[in-house]
């Protein structure tokens, strides 16, 4: 994910005025220079991605779900339902429970946590804090009516191909669960979908690269 840090240097380079609300006179707390930035926006995080790009001579972007997907939870043939493999340990992320507040300081964290500090919990592809932390943004929009999907037909096995949706998305995808998020119950609910106009206390990004 994008910490603090890097979100910081991202608004001192470039003088962009939307702070997280989060943020105390302009400014994070020192000692989470390397959790997950969150509570902005999906204008927010493209502001940020521009300005990465032309800082590094680089293509940046939202990752896509289907990209999201493959790097943490690997092919799917392996079946994995957590980055780590198929049984929950919550010692192996950062999490919250069902019962309000829903905060859960059992893992060392009551919000979000430096990033990589469940290193265990790593993806087959390395992926680090894929699951817990901070929800993450990708690059597709969900849409709420299968009605206005269109498609190029089954696949094997009944797969649709190429679906896709005209005009405007309503809420982006996002993946991962955050802090606050338990995992027992919702094993496999680890996605949703946020307006992207909306800052949430916890949701961050991270980005993606062409090869």
């Amino acid at each position: 994910c994008v910490t603090n840090l890097e979100y910081m240097r991202f608004l001192k380079e470039t003088g962009y005025g939307s702070l997280p609300p989060s943020w105390s006179f302009g400014r994070y707390p020192s000692e989470r220079a390397n959790h997950p930035v969150y509570n902005i926006s999906l204008s927010d995080i493209g502001h940020f991605i521009s300005w990465l790009n032309q800082k590094t001579n680089r293509k940046f972007r939202l990752p896509t779900e289907a990209e999201w997907q493959l790097a943490a939870l690997g092919a799917v043939h392996e079946g994995r339902i957590f980055p780590w493999g198929n049984r929950y340990d919550d010692l192996l992320l950062n999490h919250g429970r069902m019962v309000e507040p829903n905060f859960d300081d059992s893992d060392g964290y009551s919000r979000t946590a430096p990033v990589g500090s469940f290193p265990a919990g790593r993806s087959p592809f390395g992926l680090e804090d894929a699951f817990g932390n901070a929800w993450e943004f990708t690059g597709d929009f969900r849409m709420d009516d299968w009605r206005w999907m269109q498609h190029d037909g089954y696949g094997q096995q009944s797969a649709i191909r190429n679906a896709r949706m005209e005009g405007p998305g309503l809420r982006v995808a996002v993946r991962g669960g955050s802090f606050y998020f338990d995992f027992r119950p919702n094993p496999g609910g680890e996605w949703t979908a946020f307006s992207p106009e909306v800052r949430r206390k916890s949701s961050g990004f991270r980005c993606a690269a062409d090869a």
